[in-house]
């Protein structure tokens, strides 16, 4: 124990005041002379010892005073052990980092962690002081939490109050390294960065330390209080068509996770359809282990799509227990292959490898249907039966066979033109003008001349292709399965000053355009500059074939390949294509509306929606340029958790910041000072009110 004001101890000097009034103010028996003498001495006696007891005790008790009163003036303090923050009152500058991410909203003991932080930041304040700045960091990721220092304390109080759990996990680094920010811009020298949460291992990054030496001193409160949190979670589902079971079978598989706790046998799981339970079933769950449940069911009688939940029984974490997917019925494309150059061998012909990548595996459930012709067959095709044309290394056609291709893309068909030996510059300028996004020139072979050990290193590549366009959407932004693909011969393409409804979507190391798109009236017209076989180029035996070739399709017939479920997390962004419509209204799952018009859509292939901020199924509305609006299953969408929140397995000490006191988490940072005086006033006070009644009696 030691003393803030040892000085004041001089004042226990005080105690020789009630000895000597104690020793003046002795009552002495005076001697009385009587009769009765032996009456009288036996009451004397009584009276005397019950005399002597409360001048005793009272003098005691003035001993006390005396003693404490210099005491309390010289404020006595001790130190324990912390089982907290360490906290000083006075002038400073502080940012409460808490942890509002989805795991936040973990049940222990009957309340939420975030709960259990937000009282921990509650007493912070008060044992912080009126002098102190604070600040709020928010610790989920990405959240908009920019904060500033300010004494308000009562608005500190409101904004804590206001907390709830987001549907975002956290990511401690940036809201610490925010938080660092803040502190440097104040004027005072003693700087806290207060971190309130359960420390899990997934929200904290090793090696992207928030500061670096001479940062702020970091106080941590662990919300978890050494508690084991364990959670299990549905951390992925993919709805696919399932044609075994029908035409509106679906087949659904889900993964599910254990993140420490008990072995657990028979955890229920189950599978809703339109807000309906369709099927049940159970799965064994070990610690860190991950288990997948596959169920087959089929959508309504009636309805085109619906909403899809796989779930758990639930747990102390219930937001991480369900999974969303949207699914519909599948529209069948109509494709019509024209084959300008068929041939007797199968993998010589010219759509070989476009049925194939249209109808990979011959799997009647591609969504494709393909209706194959020649070119001399054209003239009989019910055009009105397909959604899309490809005329793949067709001969100039007559115009009287161009003028109902004309009329069908410009009703709202897709062509797409693909060149080779049979096309010429002459004849396509004559007659197919209507037909192409832009005049064709004169072919170019890139390798003509050279050696055979100089050919590799004079092909052309595929380069600057519109990543945000959705022909290019499954691609990454290096996609060796385009990059890698070599053309020797490609045609190039005659000056335009048609800009309007022309874009060149991809291009060859030359420059020279691979891919161009325009607009025809309500339809699209696609030419590719080379050959859709191998006869040009190898593109056909690399990996980006098959999406190209399959997204083009999609693309021409205005029907985008749909994104898997657990591609599209809470907080990311959400690229919907515009189907040339006038209008697009996105509904969240809680009924808030985002509407895409105007400026907004108008020329844009997709637009981006950023509204995702809680898990759900996502509902859009689209009108036309008449002004009908009605709800676009196709375009509907489910947004999920990131599963990495899920984990909350306690990260080791080593991967938290050191604190810029230099102290890290030793033990100075686990004592704390308590002051005694206020108890020894306390005392002082009682023993006043005894005196005072001893002195009465």
């Amino acid at each position: 124990m030691s003393f803030l004001a040892p000085l004041m101890l001089v004042g226990a000097l005080g105690l020789l005041v009630p000895l000597i009034i104690h020793l003046i103010g002795r009552r002495r028996a005076k001697v009385v002379r009587f009769a009765a003498l032996d009456f009288l001495m036996a009451s004397k006696r009584k009276t005397a010892r019950r005399l002597q007891l409360r001048e005793r005790l009272l003098f005691a008790v003035r001993a006390l005073v005396c003693v404490a009163i210099p005491l309390a003036l010289a404020k006595p303090v001790t130190s324990c052990r912390a089982t907290g923050p360490s906290v000083e009152r006075g002038p400073q500058a502080a940012v409460l980092v808490i942890d509002d991410s989805f795991g936040a909203g973990y049940q222990l003991d009957g309340t939420t962690l975030l709960a259990r932080a937000v009282a921990a930041a509650r007493h912070l304040l008060d044992q912080l002081g009126p002098e102190a700045e604070v600040a709020v960091v928010r610790a989920s990721e990405a959240a908009d939490n920019p904060g500033e220092l300010t004494r308000e304390h009562l608005r500190m109080r409101d904004t804590l109050g206001d907390l709830q759990p987001t549907a975002r996990p956290a990511d401690l680094n940036r809201a610490l390294a925010r938080a660092a920010q803040l502190l440097a811009g104040s004027s005072h020298a003693r700087r806290t960065v207060y971190l309130l949460s359960p420390l899990a291992a997934t929200a904290l990054r090793a090696g992207e330390p928030p500061w670096g030496e001479g940062g702020p001193r970091l106080e941590v409160v662990d919300l978890r209080g050494g508690a084991a949190l364990p959670n299990r979670a549905v951390v992925r589902a993919t709805v696919e068509a399932d044609p075994s079971t029908g035409s509106r079978g679906i087949a659904v598989t889900a993964e599910i996770a254990a993140y420490g706790g008990e072995p657990a046998d028979d955890v229920a799981v189950s599978l809703r359809v339109a807000d309906r339970v369709v099927a049940t079933g159970t799965v064994d769950l070990r610690p860190g282990q991950r288990q997948v449940k596959r169920f087959l069911a089929t959508l309504p009688p009636g309805k085109r799509a619906a909403a899809i939940a796989v779930e758990l029984e639930a747990d102390a974490l219930p937001v991480d227990d369900r999974r969303w997917l949207h699914t519909a019925v599948r529209d069948e494309i109509r494709v019509l292959l024209v084959n300008g150059d068929p041939r007797t061998t199968r993998h010589d012909d010219e759509l070989f490898y476009v049925e194939a990548a249209l109808r990979p595996g011959d799997r009647a459930d591609t969504g494709t249907a393909i209706t194959t012709i020649t070119a001399d067959e054209l003239a009989e095709a019910e055009l009105d039966q397909f959604d899309v044309v490809v005329l793949a290394n067709v001969a100039a056609l007559p115009a009287e066979r161009v003028e109902p291709l004309d009329r069908w893309v410009r009703n709202g068909g897709g062509l797409m033109v693909t060149l080779g030996n049979r096309a010429t510059a002459e004849g396509y300028r004559d007659t197919m003008r209507p037909l192409l996004p832009q005049e064709l020139a004169d072919p170019i072979d890139a390798t003509w001349g050279a050696a055979p050990d100089e050919r590799a290193g004079r092909v052309l590549r595929l380069t600057k292709w519109e990543a945000d366009h959705p022909i290019f959407a499954p691609f990454s932004q290096d996609a060796p399965g385009l990059r890698d693909a070599s053309f020797h011969r490609v045609f190039l393409l005659g000056p335009t000053t048609d800009t309007a409804d022309r874009k060149v979507l991809a291009r060859y190391t030359n420059g020279a355009a691979a891919l161009v798109e325009a607009a025809r009236g309500d339809g699209r017209l696609l030419l590719f500059t080379s050959t859709i076989d191998r006869d040009w180029n190898d593109l056909a035996i690399h990996t980006g074939y098959l999406p190209v070739v399959q997204q083009a399709v999609r693309h021409l017939a205005r029907k985008q390949q749909r994104r898997h479920a657990d591609d599209l997390l809470v907080g990311r962004g959400v690229a919907l294509p515009t189907l040339d419509l006038a209008r697009l209204e996105v509904r969240a799952p809680d009924g808030k509306g985002t509407v895409f018009e105007g400026e907004r859509i108008a020329g844009r292939a997709f637009v981006r929606f950023l509204g995702a901020d809680r898990p759900g199924v996502y509902r859009v509305l689209a009108a036309d340029d008449s002004g009908a609006t009605a709800e676009r299953d196709e375009l509907a969408f489910a947004v999920n958790l990131d599963p990495r929140g899920s984990d909350l397995t306690p990260a080791p000490p080593e991967a938290l910041p050191a604190s810029g006191t230099g102290e890290g988490r030793g033990e100075g940072a686990n004592t704390r000072r308590v002051e005694l005086w206020h108890a020894v006033a306390a005392g002082l006070l009682l023993l006043l009110l005894l005196e005072s009644l001893l002195a009465l009696r």
